[in-house]
């Protein structure tokens, strides 16, 4: 009614017209697009095996039928380093050593096939100079290209780093890198040509989002400016603290609102265009599994991760290339399963682990409940009534459609309402569906 008011003179029969029309736009742009569900393909030893590229593409079935979205691939360009964390010649995505460049093009083209999308690892915070000047300063850098886009010069390091004193660039703006030159993202050509190849990255290659490595080691606003500059379809940005609250007796405190709010806080710096990984979740997981259960609600009756406060924001995850293949945080082994029952049947955007997934037997129960996020819609802000957090028990309703529950207690009391089925079920988890 208002729309014909307000178009006036128009007759019946061309307003009803315009509404059609008005939906039908309506139904190009769907209000509930499928929530993102992500997965790492690869690990710090997959630049060892050769063929990387090739080798995954073996595995593109099991990610589809986990109802995977998005896949986190390794650092592409050439590197110092083969995982490509020390990159050097950005442009030169033949000399990495997960494959070349059309095997990268390849992979990414048989993903989108299935559905899926390509993240690239993004290695922005430093660079590994290949040339030295007429001084024997090793601080030039190449691009990788005839045309020389990317050549740089001690103008471009951070004029503080320590271990490369011809830098001559602006101070650092975050952490130091050891080893290779910290950048200066204060310096506009910086900012251009770095997201001048991440958008070539999406033209040339396939890739359509990010994931942003040790943004500790320059400004959050930085990042926020990459992400406006290339408009990625998903990002999100590796902030790793250590500093987690400790008690008396140096284990971890109960409360860790002041980790997971200072990565909330690193968002907002970041202007919010960008998810972050919930280190909080992660480590508090690594605790409670092991008979701590209790651990899992916070003081407000909520998860006490990133999840717990923005929800929308967090990428969950258990292990990754870092915390589980270097040994530097890894999930206890025989509970992983606990883990991605919670974070599968949790808000948040979850992220599984290529080792899990691949290499460990657990592609069938990890798919189970994968699936049964998928088919209820749980979704990155979905709700959570937690139900009981006690050290051997820990249940969660979840959109008032899923029920789950970790831990070895076995009498559940009248926690679980009579028309809910067990739709999966292991050792010491379960996950019940609402029937009806």
């Amino acid at each position: 009614m208002k729309i014909i008011k307000a178009m006036g003179g128009l007759n019946l029969l061309t307003c009803t017209l315009c509404c059609f029309l008005s939906l039908s736009m309506i139904s190009l742009f769907p209000s509930f697009a499928t929530p993102a569900l992500l997965f790492q393909g690869f690990n710090w030893a997959s630049s060892d095996k050769g063929g990387w590229y090739n080798s995954l593409k073996n595995h593109i079935p099991d990610l589809a039928n986990a109802g995977i979205t998005h896949v986190w691939l390794p650092p592409p360009s050439h590197s110092a380093a083969p995982q490509g964390y020390l990159p050097g010649r950005l442009y030169d995505l033949d000399a990495s050593k997960y494959g070349t460049k059309d095997e990268l093009k390849s992979l990414i083209a048989a993903l989108n096939q299935r559905g899926i999308k390509a993240l690239g690892d993004m290695v922005l915070n430093h660079r590994s100079a290949e040339r030295k000047d007429a001084s024997g300063i090793l601080c030039l850098f190449e691009g990788g290209t005839p045309d020389g886009r990317l050549d740089w010069g001690p103008h471009f390091i951070c004029s503080d780093d320590t271990e490369f004193s011809d830098g001559t660039g602006n101070p650092d703006t975050g952490e130091p890198w050891g080893g290779v030159p910290d950048i200066d993202h204060v310096n506009p050509q910086v900012q251009k040509d770095l997201s001048d190849w991440m958008n070539w990255l999406k033209t040339d290659v396939g890739f359509v989002g990010w994931r942003f490595d040790f943004v500790k080691g320059y400004a959050p606003r930085f990042v926020g400016a990459y992400v406006q500059n290339t408009s990625p379809d998903f990002a999100v940005a590796e902030k790793w603290d250590m500093n987690l609250t400790k008690g008396a007796d140096g284990k971890l405190a109960a409360d860790q609102s002041a980790h997971r709010s200072a990565i909330a806080s690193w968002i907002e710096a970041a202007g919010g265009r960008v998810t972050a990984f919930d280190f909080t979740t992660k480590e508090i997981l690594n605790v409670a599994v092991q008979g701590e259960l209790s651990r899992l609600k916070d003081a407000n009756g909520k998860p006490p991760g990133l999840i717990g406060i923005t929800p929308e924001k967090a990428v969950t995850f258990i292990d990754n290339h870092d915390t589980w293949s270097q040994r530097l945080s890894p999930f206890p082994s025989d509970k992983v399963m606990l883990g991605y029952v919670y974070i599968l049947t949790h808000p948040g955007t979850p992220c599984i682990f290529y080792d899990h997934l691949i290499e460990w037997g657990l592609k069938e129960p990890i798919t189970a409940v994968a699936t049964i996020r998928s088919k209820h819609g749980i979704s990155a802000t979905s709700s959570v009534k937690i139900l009981a957090a006690e050290a051997d028990l820990y249940m969660a309703a979840i959109d008032d459609k899923v029920i789950m529950k970790i831990g070895p207690k076995q009498d559940l009391g009248n926690l679980l309402p009579a028309n809910y089925k067990v739709a999966t079920s292991g050792q010491d988890y379960a996950v019940w569906e609402k029937t009806s």
